[in-house]
């Protein structure tokens, strides 16, 4: 490669030492007329600052003159802000540069400032200054020194504006002398340069101006734009670094952009946990709404069921081609989501095919390439993953496996709180020793299936039931035992019924189940079946019963055969259920 230098310099040495003399005698010209600039600056700042300084003395002296007049204490506020004004400027003016006359001037200012500073604090200091004589004579004395302070600074003024214009003139001069030198090297140029002209331009101007465009481009937004410059010199390398740079600002302006869209979904998602307390639903948003935001092709939900210690799909979107991942399960320790759920650890696969150990089940389908488990918990606890995929052929990044574990401990902390929301819902409605629904629910509920029923033209049918001498089996064996019978016949009770039905304590021993969709027969079928099995089941101490075990008895009434209303329906069954007493208990009777 033939360098720029020896491509201008071996043709052109004579020109090279002409343009060297010249670019040496501009740059000494152009940095004397800088520093004349810099400095024609500078006192301009300081005429500035003096102008400022004499109003703000006239404002000093008008304070303490109020004050006498008024007598106003506030005065001295208003004061204290006009003298920290001052000593604000003050300090600027000290902060410029100057000759020993404006450092002797400023000096003697700086003084007269202190001075007059005392006069105020002396009248400041007089509790009764209206009308006050001796209050007068001071401000007598602060206002003549202050005259005096006003025509220092004045003097000040004065002196700056002066050396200001010599160095607008100076400045002047040194424009018209450089303007003088650039038109001589001009002219010389144009005796010199004509036959180099094509030559420049192929080698030098074109290259320059086309780099220049290229900087342009680039600096009002075209990251894209690239140059192409083949002169096999330096420009040609300074072409491939610029190249290079602009793709850089082009990668840096996407990675700022990226993690924009990452903070707007971060942001997002943050507002979707927040608005849902149901769990289901929570889920179904979330999975839809990282899909959505972030364009991931498949996202899926794994929570972790206790009991099984089994990982199970909770939610998920696009997977229509699997069946729906339904059956798809997992064990803690288990394949790719066993071992993430296992240790807690976020889990990223660029490419399915390169990892060996990765089972085909876990890899779900053929159409995935890349994928992340992202685990999410409280307190050391793993409650679920959140699971992310790409299909062929575009795989996940490393900031992107940061992302979802951002995500992931959003939606740990939001499941946290729809479990303590749903735990404390629960407790608010539940009887806290058998676990059934409490008589609040009961009626709560009993209103809204008989409007339901009402409205759809639906049976429905109430069941009450009372345990048999239970005083006398509490009676008998105590409070603690009296409560285990409690919770053995709720425990009958809920294995007994429908998923669609309500097991309830009605109070003390006695029971209520309200049977959605269900006639007055089906109802007695099912109390008896309840019945039965209570009598026979081998509860402690039922030998101890006056009837020889523990029993049950039971009334049933039915909507709208028996009643059209709550109270009247309730009022039926419990006629019922008396009168199952009436007749020996251990029995069933219907209105």
């Amino acid at each position: 490669m033939i360098g720029i230098a020896k491509k201008l310099i071996t043709p052109l040495v004579w020109v090279t030492i002409l343009l060297a003399i010249s670019i040496g005698t501009s740059y000494l010209i152009m940095k004397d007329l800088v520093n004349v600039v810099e400095d024609v600056q500078a006192i301009s700042r300081m005429v500035e600052l003096t102008g400022d300084l004499q109003l703000q003395v006239d404002r000093l002296l008008m304070p303490p003159n109020d004050y006498l007049i008024t007598g106003n204490i506030k005065e001295r506020d208003k004061y204290d802000r006009i003298a920290g004004k001052m000593r604000e400027t003050l300090q600027q003016l000290r902060q410029q540069r100057g000759n020993e006359m404006w450092d002797s001037l400023l000096k003697k200012i700086n003084e007269d400032v202190k001075k007059l500073a005392e006069m105020a604090s002396e009248i400041f200091h007089i509790k009764n200054p209206v009308a006050n004589k001796e209050a007068a004579v001071l401000m007598e004395r602060m206002d003549a020194f202050g005259d005096r302070l006003i025509d220092e600074v004045g003097e000040y003024h004065k002196v700056t504006e002066k050396e200001l214009l010599k160095k607008e003139e100076l400045s002047r001069l040194k424009k018209k002398k450089a303007y003088t030198i650039f038109a001589v090297v001009m002219l010389m140029s144009l005796f010199s340069l004509p036959l180099l002209y094509i030559y420049l331009s192929r080698y030098v101007t074109k290259p320059i101006l086309t780099l220049y465009d290229g900087a342009r481009a680039v600096g009002t937004g075209h990251l894209g734009h690239r140059i192409t410059i083949k002169t096999g010199d330096e420009i040609e390398t300074l072409a491939d670094g610029f190249n290079e740079m602009a793709a850089s600002m082009e990668e840096a302006r996407k990675e700022l952009d990226r993690r924009l869209l990452e903070l707007y979904t971060l942001y997002h998602i943050s507002k979707v946990l927040n608005t849902s307390f149901e769990t289901e639903q929570l889920l179904v948003r979330i999975v839809t709404d990282i899909g959505n935001n972030l364009n991931i092709h498949r996202v899926m939900i794994m929570m972790l069921d206790e009991k099984t210690q089994e990982l199970y799909p909770a939610s998920f979107t696009d997977f229509v081609k699997e069946g729906g991942l339904h059956d798809f399960r997992r064990r803690v320790g288990q394949g790719l989501y066993g071992l993430a759920a296992q240790n807690g650890m976020p889990r990223l696969i660029r490419d399915v095919d390169a990892e060996p150990n990765l089972s085909k089940e876990d890899a779900i389908s053929p159409d995935i390439r890349s994928i992340i488990v992202a685990p999410f918990g409280v307190r050391n606890k793993i409650l679920g993953l959140l699971c992310a995929f790409k299909n062929r052929p575009e795989t996940f990044e490393w900031h992107d496996l940061e992302l979802f574990t951002t995500v992931a401990e959003h939606i740990a902390v939001s499941m946290e709180n729809v479990r303590l929301y749903q735990e404390t819902k629960l407790q608010a409605i539940t009887d806290g020793l058998t676990g059934l629904y409490n008589h609040r629910f009961f009626r709560a509920n009993l209103t809204v299936e008989i409007e339901r029923a009402s409205r759809y033209g639906h049976k429905l049918s109430l069941i009450i039931l009372d345990i048999d001498h239970f005083k006398n089996y509490n009676d008998a064996h105590g409070h603690p035992q009296g409560d285990e019978l409690l919770r053995g016949v709720a425990e009958f009770l809920r294995k007994g019924i429908r998923e669609s039905d309500f097991a309830c304590r009605y109070g003390g021993e006695e029971f209520a189940v309200i049977l959605p969709e269900t006639g007055k027969d089906a109802a007695l079928a099912l109390a008896e079946r309840i019945r039965k099995n209570i009598a026979e089941h081998p509860f402690p101490f039922r030998e101890t019963q006056p009837m020889g075990t523990i029993s049950v008895s039971a009334g049933v009434a039915a909507f709208p055969a028996d009643s059209k209303n709550i109270d009247d329906l309730i009022k039926k069954a419990d006629k019922a259920l008396y009168r199952a007493k009436d007749e020996g208990r251990n029995r069933v009777y219907a209105v």
